[in-house]
């Protein structure tokens, strides 16, 4: 069995280093996980070091290590998981208590079978309430869901594995003779004990590594503060939503969103202020939607909003109740003072045979013309009002582009003049 520990110890200190280059990421837990490594591998090296070290230092020696790693083990998880950690005297009272146990059972009663039941049964106990943990608190990040899954049957391996070292220490049947020497059940659990926990150690750094992707997945799709969708992960949510809505045959609306005088709010409350507002603002048409649908920050105080299977009647009733929202619910300052907002809403309606972009072309239209009818409103495009303002947007640019054009042709007229 030297071989295999040998084994274990290589691969759990090849592993320390890799946990110990995650400390810095922020990663929940990293510490006691760094702590149980290095204790499980200093066990494991006693346990190697079984036939040359004194007897004592193996049963004592290892088996609070053991001890100690399987509790650093569940408040790792605890903490990974966002439950109450365990804390540091509980860990300390309940070393000193294994401690204890196992010098009186060596050199006082000299009870091989309970010192058996006190270091295994001991982490045998905490790799199940590890195992449980896991199960009642399931993180809902599907990315890492196979690495818990691993780590969990990791966990309730461990503590079978060491409850059946206790029974048959216990039973005396580890000492029934066979006639291979040794017994293959004594030689087959003894190299699980020994080569379980590098695996147990494998899944974690797995699972560490698929927290750190789907964390900066989740930074890289949201705004990093209004949380709301980045521009990008709003643009292809909304084209998978519209994908999916054409193929049933069903509409799909795209509401614009803006702050109204937001200029002000900042020049009034100063950024900080404009920052709250924007949170704010988020978290009420968020809660408004109620998972109705996907929201965007498309940049700066302007965000968008898509969702199917709504008729027009419907969807504008939930524009009219986001303004509504918005409206009765001031942010509040730093300073403590409220902040009055309203929101203007430029909605299209996209059926299967439309376009994203003309429907954003429209719904930008539609903002325009709830803006120009005293903002705090919503505007459906294809509206009266809403070809009507699109018109006069357009003989104005038209009017523009025409004195741009004069300007030109005016000035050479009067350099000719006052030269003549």
């Amino acid at each position: 069995m030297s071989f295999l520990s040998a084994i274990a110890v290589i691969s759990l200190l090849v592993m320390f280093p890799v946990l110990l280059s995650l400390r810095k990421t922020g990663v929940p837990g990293i510490a006691s996980f760094c702590a149980a490594c290095l204790f499980t591998t200093l066990a494991a090296s006693v346990a190697m070091a079984a036939g040359v070290a004194p007897a004592w230092f193996h049963t004592i020696i290892g088996g609070a290590l053991m001890v100690a790693a399987g509790l650093l083990l569940l408040r790792g998880f605890t903490q990974f998981l966002g439950r109450r950690p365990l804390g540091a005297w509980p860990i300390a009272i309940t070393l000193a208590g294994v401690a204890t146990a196992l010098v009186f059972f060596s050199y006082v009663a000299n009870n091989s079978s309970a010192r058996i039941s006190v270091s295994a049964g001991l982490l045998s106990l905490i790799c199940f309430l590890i195992g449980a943990t896991i199960v009642r608190h399931w993180p809902r990040e599907r990315a890492i869901a196979p690495y818990m899954l691993f780590c969990c049957v990791m966990a309730f391996l461990v503590a079978v594995l060491h409850a059946l070292r206790v029974v048959s220490a216990g039973t005396g049947f580890d000492t029934v003779g066979s006639a291979l020497e040794p017994p293959i059940w004594t030689t087959a659990f003894l190299a699980a004990r020994l080569l379980i926990m590098p695996l147990f150690f494998l899944g974690i750094i797995l699972m560490l590594h698929g927290w750190m992707i789907a964390s900066l997945r989740q930074m890289i799709a949201h705004d990093d503060l209004t949380g709301a969708l980045s521009r990008r992960a709003f643009m292809t949510a909304f084209e998978r939503m519209f994908t999916t809505a054409a193929g049933s045959g069903q509409q799909t609306a795209f509401m614009l969103l803006d702050l109204d005088r937001f200029k002000q709010i900042n020049d009034q409350h100063g950024h900080a202020g404009g920052d709250a507002a924007l949170v704010h603002f988020t978290q009420t048409v968020g809660e408004t939607l109620a998972g109705r649908g996907i929201l965007g920050r498309l940049g700066g105080e302007e965000f968008g909003i898509a969702l199917t299977g709504a008729g027009r009647l419907e969807v504008a009733e939930i524009a009219e109740a986001i303004c509504t929202a918005v409206r009765t619910t001031p942010a509040r300052a730093n300073k403590g003072t409220d902040i009055e907002l309203t929101v203007s809403i430029g909605v299209a309606m996209v059926d299967a045979n439309g376009s994203l972009t003309d429907a954003m072309v429209q719904a930008d239209v539609a903002l325009y013309e709830a803006k120009a009818l005293g903002r705090d409103r919503l505007s459906i495009a294809g509206s009266f009002h809403a070809a009507s303002v699109a018109s006069a947007r357009a003989l104005a640019g038209a009017a523009a582009q025409m004195r741009a054009a004069v300007g030109p042709v005016q000035s050479q007229a009067q350099s000719l003049s006052s030269t003549g």
